[in-house]
Protein backbone atom coordinates (compact mmCIF):
# COMPACT_ATOMS: atom_id res chain seq x y z
CA UNK A 1 0.00 0.00 0.00
CA UNK A 2 2.63 2.51 1.21
CA UNK A 3 4.23 1.91 -2.13
CA UNK A 4 1.27 2.70 -3.98
CA UNK A 5 0.74 6.10 -2.30
CA UNK A 6 4.58 6.82 -2.77
CA UNK A 7 4.35 6.44 -6.81
CA UNK A 8 1.29 7.94 -6.82
CA UNK A 9 2.82 11.22 -5.49
CA UNK A 10 5.43 10.82 -7.79
CA UNK A 11 3.02 10.51 -10.68
CA UNK A 12 1.24 13.77 -9.55
CA UNK A 13 4.40 15.36 -8.72
CA UNK A 14 5.65 14.96 -12.06
CA UNK A 15 2.11 15.23 -13.93
CA UNK A 16 2.04 18.85 -12.05
CA UNK A 17 5.84 19.39 -13.53
CA UNK A 18 4.28 18.27 -16.71
CA UNK A 19 1.61 20.30 -17.27
CA UNK A 20 3.36 23.70 -15.82
CA UNK A 21 6.08 23.15 -18.45
CA UNK A 22 3.47 22.80 -20.84
CA UNK A 23 1.66 25.77 -20.14
CA UNK A 24 4.82 27.58 -20.05
CA UNK A 25 5.50 25.78 -23.89
CA UNK A 26 2.06 27.05 -24.52
CA UNK A 27 2.50 30.73 -23.40
CA UNK A 28 5.62 31.13 -25.09
CA UNK A 29 4.11 29.44 -28.64
CA UNK A 30 0.97 32.29 -28.12
CA UNK A 31 3.52 34.96 -27.33
CA UNK A 32 5.54 34.02 -30.60
CA UNK A 33 2.63 33.43 -32.53
CA UNK A 34 0.88 37.15 -31.95
CA UNK A 35 4.65 38.76 -32.33
CA UNK A 36 4.77 37.13 -36.07
CA UNK A 37 1.00 38.09 -36.84
CA UNK A 38 2.10 41.47 -35.73
CA UNK A 39 4.99 41.38 -37.94
CA UNK A 40 3.22 39.67 -40.86
CA UNK A 41 0.62 42.80 -40.86
CA UNK A 42 3.25 45.27 -40.10
CA UNK A 43 4.92 43.59 -43.38
CA UNK A 44 1.77 43.90 -45.16
CA UNK A 45 1.08 47.44 -44.43
CA UNK A 46 4.75 47.80 -45.43
CA UNK A 47 4.35 46.55 -49.04
CA UNK A 48 0.88 48.63 -49.52
CA UNK A 49 2.96 51.55 -47.97
CA UNK A 50 5.72 50.92 -50.66
CA UNK A 51 3.33 50.35 -53.37
CA UNK A 52 1.41 53.48 -52.91
CA UNK A 53 4.98 55.12 -52.87
CA UNK A 54 5.68 53.72 -56.01
CA UNK A 55 2.24 54.95 -57.93
CA UNK A 56 3.18 57.89 -56.20
CA UNK A 57 6.87 58.29 -57.97
CA UNK A 58 5.07 57.30 -61.46
CA UNK A 59 2.96 60.02 -61.18
CA UNK A 60 4.97 62.24 -60.36
CA UNK A 61 7.70 60.96 -62.76
CA UNK A 62 4.68 61.64 -65.90
CA UNK A 63 4.49 65.04 -63.78
CA UNK A 64 8.10 65.79 -64.15
CA UNK A 65 7.79 64.65 -67.67
CA UNK A 66 5.29 66.67 -68.45
CA UNK A 67 6.85 69.83 -67.13
CA UNK A 68 10.05 69.67 -68.45
CA UNK A 69 8.36 69.33 -72.08
CA UNK A 70 7.05 72.08 -71.31
CA UNK A 71 9.47 73.77 -70.07
CA UNK A 72 11.87 73.17 -73.03
CA UNK A 73 8.63 74.85 -75.50
CA UNK A 74 8.73 77.61 -73.26
CA UNK A 75 12.55 77.88 -73.51
CA UNK A 76 12.62 77.72 -77.25
CA UNK A 77 9.56 80.60 -77.00
CA UNK A 78 11.85 82.82 -74.70
CA UNK A 79 15.20 82.11 -76.98
CA UNK A 80 13.29 83.01 -80.17
CA UNK A 81 12.08 86.28 -78.66
CA UNK A 82 15.58 87.16 -76.99
CA UNK A 83 16.95 86.21 -81.20
CA UNK A 84 14.19 88.63 -82.55
CA UNK A 85 14.88 91.42 -79.53
CA UNK A 86 18.45 91.26 -80.13
CA UNK A 87 17.63 91.65 -84.57
CA UNK A 88 15.78 94.68 -83.77
CA UNK A 89 17.98 96.48 -81.36
CA UNK A 90 20.72 95.93 -84.35
CA UNK A 91 18.52 97.32 -86.90
CA UNK A 92 17.55 99.95 -84.95
CA UNK A 93 20.66 100.84 -83.77
CA UNK A 94 22.04 100.68 -87.46
CA UNK A 95 18.78 102.71 -88.72
CA UNK A 96 19.22 105.15 -86.08
CA UNK A 97 23.48 105.98 -86.68
CA UNK A 98 23.07 106.65 -89.69
CA UNK A 99 21.06 109.66 -89.65
CA UNK A 100 22.44 110.62 -86.49
CA UNK A 101 25.96 110.51 -87.36
CA UNK A 102 24.96 112.93 -90.60
CA UNK A 103 23.02 115.27 -88.48
CA UNK A 104 26.14 115.48 -86.36
CA UNK A 105 28.57 115.44 -88.53
CA UNK A 106 26.84 118.54 -90.30
CA UNK A 107 25.85 120.61 -87.28
CA UNK A 108 29.46 120.25 -86.47
CA UNK A 109 30.47 121.75 -89.88
CA UNK A 110 28.34 124.84 -89.22
CA UNK A 111 29.18 125.34 -86.01
CA UNK A 112 33.08 125.31 -86.85
CA UNK A 113 32.51 126.71 -89.74
CA UNK A 114 29.31 129.04 -90.04
CA UNK A 115 31.62 131.19 -92.93
CA UNK A 116 30.93 128.53 -95.56
CA UNK A 117 27.05 129.68 -95.61
CA UNK A 118 28.19 133.12 -95.92
CA UNK A 119 27.78 133.59 -92.12
CA UNK A 120 24.97 133.35 -89.89
CA UNK A 121 23.40 134.86 -87.18
CA UNK A 122 24.42 133.84 -83.56
CA UNK A 123 20.57 132.81 -82.63
CA UNK A 124 20.86 130.33 -85.31
CA UNK A 125 24.57 129.15 -84.59
CA UNK A 126 23.27 128.54 -81.06
CA UNK A 127 20.17 126.56 -82.19
CA UNK A 128 22.29 124.52 -84.33
CA UNK A 129 24.76 123.51 -81.31
CA UNK A 130 21.94 122.47 -79.31
CA UNK A 131 20.69 120.26 -82.34
CA UNK A 132 24.56 118.70 -82.34
CA UNK A 133 24.22 118.32 -78.57
CA UNK A 134 21.40 115.97 -78.49
CA UNK A 135 22.29 114.31 -81.28
CA UNK A 136 25.25 113.47 -79.61
CA UNK A 137 23.15 112.42 -76.74
CA UNK A 138 20.74 110.09 -78.61
CA UNK A 139 23.59 108.68 -80.11
CA UNK A 140 25.41 108.06 -77.11
CA UNK A 141 22.20 106.00 -76.13
CA UNK A 142 22.21 104.21 -79.47
CA UNK A 143 25.49 102.86 -78.57
CA UNK A 144 25.07 102.36 -74.58
CA UNK A 145 21.78 100.23 -75.05
CA UNK A 146 23.17 97.97 -78.27
CA UNK A 147 26.76 97.52 -75.85
CA UNK A 148 23.98 96.14 -73.10
CA UNK A 149 22.20 94.07 -75.80
CA UNK A 150 25.30 92.51 -77.19
CA UNK A 151 26.70 91.89 -73.41
CA UNK A 152 23.11 90.41 -72.57
CA UNK A 153 23.44 88.20 -75.87
CA UNK A 154 26.92 87.00 -74.92
CA UNK A 155 28.44 88.48 -77.83
CA UNK A 156 30.46 90.67 -76.68
CA UNK A 157 34.49 89.66 -76.77
CA UNK A 158 37.26 91.03 -74.90
CA UNK A 159 40.37 92.02 -76.69
CA UNK A 160 42.74 91.59 -74.05
CA UNK A 161 46.57 93.78 -74.16
CA UNK A 162 49.44 94.70 -71.74
CA UNK A 163 48.15 98.29 -70.26
CA UNK A 164 49.43 99.76 -67.03
CA UNK A 165 46.70 101.48 -64.65
CA UNK A 166 48.16 104.50 -64.64
CA UNK A 167 48.12 105.07 -68.24
CA UNK A 168 44.39 104.13 -68.28
CA UNK A 169 43.17 106.39 -65.60
CA UNK A 170 44.92 109.61 -66.82
CA UNK A 171 43.35 108.73 -70.32
CA UNK A 172 40.47 108.75 -69.20
CA UNK A 173 40.52 111.89 -66.84
CA UNK A 174 42.09 113.82 -69.84
CA UNK A 175 38.86 112.87 -71.75
CA UNK A 176 36.80 114.42 -69.11
CA UNK A 177 38.67 116.98 -67.26
CA UNK A 178 37.19 120.02 -69.87
CA UNK A 179 33.58 118.89 -67.90
CA UNK A 180 35.17 119.87 -64.51
CA UNK A 181 37.27 122.93 -65.71
CA UNK A 182 33.82 124.06 -67.19
CA UNK A 183 32.28 123.33 -63.55
CA UNK A 184 35.03 124.71 -61.51
CA UNK A 185 35.42 121.45 -60.26
CA UNK A 186 38.84 119.67 -58.58
CA UNK A 187 40.17 116.40 -60.14
CA UNK A 188 42.48 114.37 -58.32
CA UNK A 189 44.43 111.50 -58.55
CA UNK A 190 45.75 109.44 -56.00
CA UNK A 191 47.62 106.19 -57.92
CA UNK A 192 50.32 104.05 -56.68
CA UNK A 193 54.04 105.51 -57.49
CA UNK A 194 55.00 102.19 -59.37
CA UNK A 195 53.76 101.38 -62.82
CA UNK A 196 50.54 98.82 -61.98
CA UNK A 197 50.82 95.87 -64.99
CA UNK A 198 47.13 95.07 -66.22
CA UNK A 199 46.11 92.36 -68.86
CA UNK A 200 42.68 93.80 -69.92
CA UNK A 201 40.58 95.50 -72.89
CA UNK A 202 41.64 98.88 -72.43
CA UNK A 203 38.98 100.08 -74.40
CA UNK A 204 36.19 98.34 -72.08
CA UNK A 205 38.27 99.42 -68.62
CA UNK A 206 38.49 103.18 -70.22
CA UNK A 207 35.12 102.79 -70.87
CA UNK A 208 34.15 101.98 -67.19
CA UNK A 209 36.60 105.05 -66.03
CA UNK A 210 34.95 107.31 -68.02
CA UNK A 211 31.54 106.59 -66.66
CA UNK A 212 32.35 106.71 -63.49
CA UNK A 213 33.81 109.91 -63.74
CA UNK A 214 31.27 111.28 -65.92
CA UNK A 215 28.58 110.50 -63.65
CA UNK A 216 30.36 112.01 -60.72
CA UNK A 217 31.08 115.25 -62.76
CA UNK A 218 27.53 115.29 -64.05
CA UNK A 219 25.98 115.27 -60.61
CA UNK A 220 28.26 117.34 -58.44
CA UNK A 221 28.09 121.21 -57.98
CA UNK A 222 30.57 121.83 -55.68
CA UNK A 223 34.10 120.45 -54.72
CA UNK A 224 35.21 117.54 -56.83
CA UNK A 225 35.89 114.27 -57.28
CA UNK A 226 38.75 112.03 -56.39
CA UNK A 227 40.46 108.65 -57.92
CA UNK A 228 42.18 106.65 -55.84
CA UNK A 229 44.20 103.17 -56.63
CA UNK A 230 46.11 100.79 -54.15
CA UNK A 231 47.25 97.43 -53.95
CA UNK A 232 45.75 94.83 -51.64
CA UNK A 233 47.66 91.59 -51.27
CA UNK A 234 44.83 90.03 -53.72
CA UNK A 235 43.15 92.42 -55.80
CA UNK A 236 43.51 96.12 -57.29
CA UNK A 237 40.97 98.41 -55.81
CA UNK A 238 40.15 101.35 -58.03
CA UNK A 239 37.77 103.91 -56.30
CA UNK A 240 36.10 107.37 -57.91
CA UNK A 241 34.15 109.40 -55.28
CA UNK A 242 32.88 112.55 -55.02
CA UNK A 243 31.23 115.50 -53.37
CA UNK A 244 27.75 115.27 -54.86
CA UNK A 245 24.68 114.65 -53.11
CA UNK A 246 25.26 110.71 -52.92
CA UNK A 247 22.49 108.05 -52.82
CA UNK A 248 20.06 107.06 -50.84
CA UNK A 249 20.83 103.06 -48.82
CA UNK A 250 17.55 101.84 -49.80
CA UNK A 251 18.53 103.00 -53.57
CA UNK A 252 21.95 100.89 -53.85
CA UNK A 253 20.20 97.53 -54.49
CA UNK A 254 18.82 98.82 -57.62
CA UNK A 255 22.14 101.01 -58.48
CA UNK A 256 23.26 98.53 -61.44
CA UNK A 257 19.87 98.04 -63.18
CA UNK A 258 19.63 99.58 -66.18
CA UNK A 259 17.42 103.04 -66.98
CA UNK A 260 18.05 103.58 -62.97
CA UNK A 261 17.78 106.95 -62.77
CA UNK A 262 16.78 107.98 -58.57
CA UNK A 263 16.12 111.58 -59.41
CA UNK A 264 13.97 113.42 -62.19
CA UNK A 265 16.11 115.97 -62.24
CA UNK A 266 19.42 113.55 -62.81
CA UNK A 267 17.74 113.06 -66.45
CA UNK A 268 18.15 116.79 -66.66
CA UNK A 269 22.08 116.06 -66.04
CA UNK A 270 21.81 114.44 -69.70
CA UNK A 271 22.41 110.68 -68.51
CA UNK A 272 20.54 107.73 -69.88
CA UNK A 273 20.69 105.04 -67.00
CA UNK A 274 22.44 102.81 -68.50
CA UNK A 275 26.82 103.85 -67.88
CA UNK A 276 26.67 101.95 -64.52
CA UNK A 277 24.84 98.57 -65.79
CA UNK A 278 27.52 98.19 -68.77
CA UNK A 279 30.36 99.48 -66.44
CA UNK A 280 29.25 96.26 -64.25
CA UNK A 281 29.05 93.71 -67.55
CA UNK A 282 32.84 94.74 -68.36
CA UNK A 283 33.86 94.14 -65.11
CA UNK A 284 32.29 90.85 -64.87
CA UNK A 285 33.16 89.92 -68.14
CA UNK A 286 36.65 90.17 -67.07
Amino acid sequence: IWTIIVLGTLLGVLSSVVVTLLLQVLRRAYRESSSALRQMEETRQQRMDLIRSQEDLLRANRELARLSERLKGLTQVAEDARRVKEEFVANVSHELRTPLNMIIGFSELISKAPHIYGGLPQALLADIAAIQRNSQHLADLVNDVLDLSQVEAGRMTLIKDTATLQELIESAVSATKVLFDTKGLYLRCELPVEPVHLFCDRTRVREVLLNLLSNAGRFTEQGGVTVRARLDDVQLVVSVSDTGPGIAPERLAHLFEPFQQFDSSYRRQGGTGLGLSISKRFGELH
